[in-house]
């Protein structure tokens, strides 16, 4: 099969590997839509080490090739998205459906992911894909768990004020997942006119420019989503804006430590809450509500995606998607 791997700073190889077989309790996986997130492309910049073994890729949809021994419940051709965490299944994190904070839990990407032809999963980590549903859909559920379980963390209620800032591709689905839940007012910040105009078209009901955010703290936000990360000032700038009382979901991956101002923490009451991958919190699932959401008005959550390749120009795929000037959001390779 081919499969593509990160063997360095912006370094990009394709290569002819051998088919993968699937184990005891793993599922084959065709892969027909891949995306490539915010992680990916701090490994293709060389800000965190790249597992050159291995393809990466962690927002894959596609469909069943083959069943390893004992896997029940699956067909070949069923069509899947995956939910691209491995754990142990016996720990009390696992037990209470809370496998994301599992001591072994192994993001696949990190192992073999889904920047390949084929790809060996847990059948545990599979969910069918409804019928209305593509695979470039289903491959956009991964991201939309992300925003989903962002907005658990913090106890999202119906009519909340919520700011969103960013608007990449987890601040979009953070606008969405928002919107789908009932927020009264959502704000989200862009930093380009392309970004923007997604977040009025994913839900938001006002935009405003990165650095413009001033009297936003007279506003009473009862929830804000942090989804920038990296050397941002965002943490801070969220502190300064919530509500006294009120909750910060940090989604964004930040590279260096972020400072923040620990009286005003502690004098407004506000709560700080870190955002990782995804949970089964209650009877459903992220990934369960992300289905569901993306069921419901797919053309929306349809509208993120602006840029498709075949795997033989990932290295293309990942030029457009550091380059924001391109007008790029999410982009996915199409296989």
């Amino acid at each position: 099969m081919k499969a593509a791997f990160l063997t360095g700073k912006h370094t990009i190889e394709l290569r002819e590997v051998e088919d993968p077989q699937p184990g005891p309790g793993e599922v084959l996986i065709r892969v027909r839509a891949c995306g490539i997130c915010g992680s990916d492309l701090h490994f293709y910049h060389g800000t965190f080490p790249a597992a050159s073994s291995v393809p990466p890729g962690h927002e894959y949809a596609g469909e069943v090739a083959a069943l390893g021994d004992g896997v029940s419940g699956f067909v070949l051709g069923d069509r899947v998205a995956v939910e691209p965490l491995q754990y142990c299944r016996a720990c009390t994190y696992c037990r209470t459906g809370q496998y994301h904070l599992c001591r072994k839990r192994v993001l696949i990407g990190s192992a073999p992911g889904g920047m390949a032809e084929y790809v060996p999963v847990p059948a545990y980590g599979l969910y069918r894909l409804p019928e209305s549903l593509d695979f470039e859909m289903g491959a956009l559920t991964e991201p939309l768990a992300v925003a989903v379980h962002g907005l658990h963390i913090v106890n999202l209620a119906m009519g909340d004020k919520v700011l969103v800032m960013g608007s990449g591709t987890i601040g979009l689905l953070s606008v969405l997942a928002a919107r789908a839940a009932g927020a009264g007012e959502i704000t989200a910040t862009y930093r380009h006119d392309h970004q923007a105009e997604a977040a009025l078209a994913a839900g938001a009901t006002r935009v405003v420019k990165d650095g413009e955010t001033g009297g936003l703290e007279r506003e009473g936000i009862d929830v804000i989503v942090e989804t920038v990360g990296g050397v941002a000032p965002t943490l801070s700038q969220a502190l300064g804006i919530v509500r006294p009382g009120g909750r910060i979901s940090v989604l964004g991956l930040f590279t260096q430590p972020s400072q923040i101002n620990a009286l005003g923490l502690m004098l407004k009451e506000a709560r700080i809450v870190g955002g990782i991958t995804y949970c089964r919190p209650g009877q459903h699932s992220d990934f369960d509500v992300a289905l569901r959401i993306l069921a419901a008005d797919p053309e929306r959550a349809r509208a993120i995606i602006t840029h498709r390749f075949p795997l033989d120009d990932t290295s293309r795929a990942f030029e457009t998607a550091s380059d924001k000037s391109s007008g790029c959001l999410k982009v996915q390779l199409q296989l």
